[in-house]
């Protein structure tokens, strides 16, 4: 009996890889120009035409191939990267497995033009389907130009899934602008449909390549990275949450000059800015990874786009870590102005720290009522907010809740006059107005008192610091769980703990709730369970998942509310405990929680400018 089993033609094996390797023309474009970066090139020259379904052109100025090489470079894997197993450890190239052009070659017509540097004569070769129709002698200077045309003209079938030449073509220009931006000593110039559509000049470092591609007014507003943690470091750009995107596309990560799409890096990038990017909107991002090649496997997919890491929670901390210092170094709090400092501002004192630096070490504790330290800068309000019982008498018939302030160093003298004279305003009961050096803050009151429970409630929920104080129910509430809610509750019972509830198991699904946070004065006792219980993440959420959950809607439903009108202790206090956290400038759903207006700003509206 014959056998049914037998080895495929080289054409056919190379139409199959084509459909991994070219998904379309940005397929052959991002092909190209890597082979171009790794001949060495400083001039790239690509030509479109047809959103490059009709032609895509790529040329370059790099070393170039003799008459035998670039034949031998339509040999399925064949390349002059790799030669022994020993190389797949530490690739240093963009490309190396010498799929690209055989694969491009076997749905298209394709023509190269090339020149060994040194050499006064080059080599062109035609080919139509992957097969060579012409090997002809050709004069061109130094480097390779690479020409396809008729993509996927021997498979009608997936040339109907391309999109719209528009749609091709902004493909296309998002991927030249990771090249463009990890390679900013390299020229690039990009024609289309005739057109002159990017031209940018090599560029002395990231920072002006990026000026170069998204405009010197947004470069503006990103802050540079930099750190090392042992073989693996990180260094770019991160762009201020005013600037974010609703498309991903100017998220570029590289692990060693490679582009990657990398989950995890991504989540560790949006982890990074915690809560101060909506949910719908993308950062607009630049950053290099130098890793050792022994904890990454770039050999995961013919793409080369996706990589391993060996090490998965190291890379996560370092990408988290560098991307939030970079957004707490430079972008800090306002300062809030001194009188020494502005004329007669109330709220003036010398040194110019920034309200939230000195203050960090007792943000997790509830510390509003702080000392303020001679010559600190850190300005501490002597009135704690609503969470520590201001403004709110205690539960019917129980203990008054013990302020959070409770025992704290006194204010220093020299201060205590300016602060007590100092004025907030509160403008239709939901925003704060507050002077600063350079004209005033606008607060909103809820999104702000949200950021303070958030992260007081993250801290204690991970053990960074103590809950605040508990205050016991005259009536304990009974709470019937549905069957889903119960299974929850099983599993989120000692977080509640460690926030201040005391909740009891009685017969079935029901729970007595017997105390529970002093912060939570206006949340309905009986709901409070059930709403903790419904925003929880779907699926198997890990215990980072759920700390974030419970916080995040502790702090919507127990936060001061738009409407609520506010004391001047309390609107003190509010101010101070916001400029303590870590990230004042966001609610934990995206939120801002303050505006700055500025004196000149103001001026130009008066026409005083």
């Amino acid at each position: 009996m014959a056998s049914r089993i037998r080895i495929l033609s080289e054409s056919v094996s190379n139409m199959i890889a084509a459909g991994e390797v070219v998904e379309g023309p940005f397929s052959i474009v991002k092909e190209l120009v890597e082979n171009a970066l790794d001949a060495g090139a400083t001039e790239v020259t690509i030509v479109l035409k047809g959103g490059g379904t009709d032609l895509v052109r790529v040329s370059d100025n790099g070393t170039g191939m003799n008459a035998d090489d670039a034949l031998a470079a339509f040999d399925r894997f064949a390349t002059s990267k790799l030669s022994r197993e020993d190389d797949l450890a530490g690739i240093a190239t963009l490309g190396f497995r010498g799929e690209a052009l055989p694969s491009v070659a076997s749905v298209s017509r394709m023509r190269l033009v090339t020149c060994e540097e040194g050499e006064v004569e080059g080599t062109e070769v035609t080919l139509v389907g992957g097969e060579v129709r012409d090997v002809l002698p050709a004069g061109r200077a130094p480097g390779t130009t690479v020409e396809v045309s008729a993509l996927f003209f021997n498979t009608p079938a997936r040339r109907k899934f391309l999109k719209s030449n528009a749609v091709e073509f902004r493909r296309i220009m998002d991927l030249l602008t990771e090249y463009a931006v990890l390679y900013p000593k390299v020229r690039f110039d990009v024609e289309s449909d005739g057109r002159a559509v990017l031209g940018l000049m090599p560029a002395d470092d990231l920072k002006e390549r990026v000026a170069a591609v998204i405009g010197s007014g947004l470069a503006k507003e990103t802050l540079p990275v930099a750190r090392r943690e042992g073989e693996m470091s990180i260094t770019g750009l991160v762009g201020k949450p005013s600037i974010a995107r609703a498309r991903g596309a100017q998220l570029v990560v590289a692990v060693n000059g490679r582009p990657i799409r990398s989950r995890l890096v991504s989540a560790a990038i949006r982890a990074g800015y915690g809560e101060l990017l909506p949910r719908d909107r993308h950062p607009v991002v630049f950053l290099v990874l130098e890793i050792g090649g022994g904890h990454v496997d770039v050999n995961v997919h013919p793409t080369k786009r996706e990589v391993r890491f060996s090490d998965t929670r190291k890379i996560f901390g370092l990408v988290e870590g560098a991307v939030r210092q970079a957004l707490l170094e430079h972008d800090a709090a306002p300062t809030l102005a001194t009188h020494e400092a502005v004329g007669h501002s109330p709220l003036a004192r010398p040194g110019g720290a920034t309200a939230g630096a000195a203050g960090r070490s007792s943000a997790g504790e509830g510390a509003a009522t702080g000392a303020l330290a001679p010559g600190s800068g850190q300005l501490a309000f002597p009135t704690s907010l609503r969470e520590a019982g201001a403004g709110y008498p205690a539960e019917p018939g129980g203990a008054e809740a013990p302020r959070a302030g409770a025992g704290t160093e006194e204010i220093p003298a020299d201060a205590e006059e300016s602060i007590r004279d100092a004025k907030f305003w509160q403008l239709h009961e939901q925003y704060v107005f507050v002077q600063t050096r350079e004209g005033v803050i606008v607060i909103d009151q809820h999104a702000a008192h949200e950021r303070v429970l958030y992260e007081k409630a993250r801290k204690a929920l991970s053990g960074v610091a103590e809950a605040g104080p508990s205050q016991q129910l005259l009536f304990p509430v009974v709470v019937e769980l549905s069957v889903g809610e119960a299974a929850s509750f099983e599993e989120v019972h000692p977080l509640l703990d460690k926030l201040g509830f005391t909740i009891r198991p009685l017969s079935g699904r029901t729970v007595l709730m017997e105390s529970v946070p002093a912060a939570f004065p206006k949340w309905p006792h009986e709901r409070i369970i059930q709403d903790i219980l419904s925003d929880l993440p779907s699926g198997k959420p890990g215990v980072r998942d759920l700390v974030e959950s419970i916080s995040t809607t502790v702090a919507c439903h127990a936060a001061i509310k738009a409407g609520d009108p506010l004391k001047q202790e309390e609107m003190r206090a509010l101010v101070d405990q916001l400029f303590a956290t870590e990230l004042p400038y966001s609610c934990p759903h995206g939120r801002p929680t303050f505006m700055r207006m500025t004196i000149a700003e103001l001026d130009k509206r008066f026409g005083r400018s």
